[in-house]
């Protein structure tokens, strides 16, 4: 059961449609967490909420606001786009080299610093 649960989620993050890189980087940014993000990292960048979910993930799912200042933007870029491995992070973090264009990849980064910059700042 928590495999089949796990092929679902990572099937339904990897088949998420486009987002209209139009609009202004933060909204953009804001769109793509919501779209590609939110499931596993939370509405505020802090992991599973285990209040709001029936089962554990297989992995720990990181804090954003946590971990996001110390990481560079060239670690985000490549775990965004090549996935956990990539980083030596788990595997369900999935790519979006694919899914994603450069304006998304620099918008959704600049969205996160500033989530994590404001959660940080309470």
């Amino acid at each position: 059961m928590v495999r089949r649960s796990i092929v679902v989620l990572l099937a339904l993050v990897g088949f998420a449609g486009p987002v209209d890189a139009a609009d202004d980087p933060m909204t953009l940014g804001k769109d793509l967490y919501v779209e590609r993000c939110v499931l596993c990292h939370g509405s505020k960048g802090h992991g599973w909420d285990w209040t709001e979910k029936v089962m554990r993930p297989p992995v720990p799912v990181p804090n954003l606001v946590e971990t996001l200042p110390k990481r560079n933007d060239a670690f985000l870029r490549s775990v965004i786009l090549d996935g956990g491995p990539a980083v030596g992070q788990t595997p369900f973090m999935p790519a979006f080299r694919f899914r994603m264009s450069d304006a998304e990849v620099n918008a959704l980064i600049a969205y996160l610093r500033s989530v994590s910059a404001a959660a940080r700042q309470r």
